[in-house]
């Protein structure tokens, strides 16, 4: 009778230490979680740096100019080919889209073209990939995978930074609301323009570079504003971070003066509700950012969670960064 006894003693103790362990893990994990991206959020800022280094490196040796691979000369064909550009090897990339979005995907792909420029063969740097956003960086390993023995010379990717389309666009497509169309074979009706670095007019409160999305938070609330009627529909919440432009993010973003900064998205949205009506048009964007999820998936990017209006991700908001009112001469923040 001892035996058993000391039997289901040394049980029930081992039962006790287990419920402790799990408990020890339960209050631990969380912590080691926000540890781990907290450090992945320093070092996608220290990329963001990086990265607006790789702009003035490249405005130094092309003439002040603005990372811009196209050439805006090229026309007709049956894609047409202002919008067409080439690595050193001579392939030549299209960068399609509907109406508004041709060019702009390269918004996403920027690194792609200008990485082999910095140093010849050198793809892979690691600033243009944050590391709690997965899927660029997944789709540029796939690459080797899928084509073994494949020069990244060949290829374009996507990062997880993006890069402003008003650095290739005139100021004045930004001017009204609604940008115009950019028909692939008119670049002058397009707007096409080859920026330089001095004409940023605020260069602390202009966006050159950013976040595609809050990695700090791992949900988000999607919303949208109905149109002609100003009516907020909040939809609820998703298991995925918020896109750079969905009001509850605060993403990093680089400035034109070379500054890299965390921002809060609801006050950006505050200064385009201002009851001033001159700042309320500086600080709003000239249309909404609501790709379709084709154009998204003719680069791999439909299954990313960037919101985007659609019926999978609900969520549609103001295009600032990317439609920034002025183009390169208006202003997307205030610091």
């Amino acid at each position: 009778m001892q035996r058993t006894g000391r039997r289901a003693f040394t049980l029930i103790e081992l039962l006790v230490v287990i419920a402790i362990i799990a408990l020890l893990i339960g209050i631990l994990l969380p912590a080691l979680g926000q540890t781990r991206r907290s450090a992945q959020n320093l070092i996608s800022q220290a990329n963001l740096r990086s990265i607006m280094q790789v702009q003035f490196v490249y405005a130094e040796e092309q003439d002040d100019l603005l990372i811009n691979p196209f050439s805006g000369t090229s026309t007709g064909g049956f894609i047409g080919g202002w919008a067409t550009v080439r690595k050193e090897t001579g392939l030549a990339f299209h960068f399609t889209g509907p109406g508004i979005w041709y060019s702009e995907m390269y918004a996403f792909h920027w690194y792609s073209l200008v990485g082999g420029w910095l140093s010849a063969g050198d793809w892979a740097s690691e600033v243009q990939f944050s590391p709690a956003d997965p899927a660029p960086r997944q789709r540029f390993e796939e690459i080797s995978v899928t084509h073994p023995g494949t020069s990244y010379d060949h290829w374009i990717w996507d990062t997880s930074y993006v890069y402003s389309p008003t650095c290739w666009f005139s100021s004045e497509r930004y001017r009204d609301d609604g940008r115009p169309n950019a028909p692939p074979s008119a670049p002058d009706v397009a707007k096409f323009r080859r920026n330089r670095l001095n004409e940023i007019q605020f260069p602390s409160n202009k966006v050159i570079f950013w976040e595609r999305f809050d990695t700090t938070q791992r949900e988000r609330t999607e919303s949208r504003v109905l149109p002609g009627i100003d009516q907020l529909v909040v939809f609820g919440k998703t298991r995925q971070p918020p896109l750079w432009s969905n009001p509850e993010a605060k993403p990093t973003v680089a400035t034109g003066d070379g500054s890299v900064a965390r921002i809060s998205m609801s006050e950006v949205y505050a200064r385009a509700n201002s009851d001033k009506p001159e700042e309320a048009e500086a600080f709003t964007p000239t249309d909404q950012w609501t790709p379709t999820q084709t154009l998204l998936r003719n680069y791999g990017m439909d299954k990313d969670g960037l919101e985007n209006g659609s019926t999978v991700n609900r969520g549609a908001y103001p295009a600032f960064f990317w439609a920034t009112r002025d183009g390169i001469k208006g202003r997307d923040i205030i610091r």
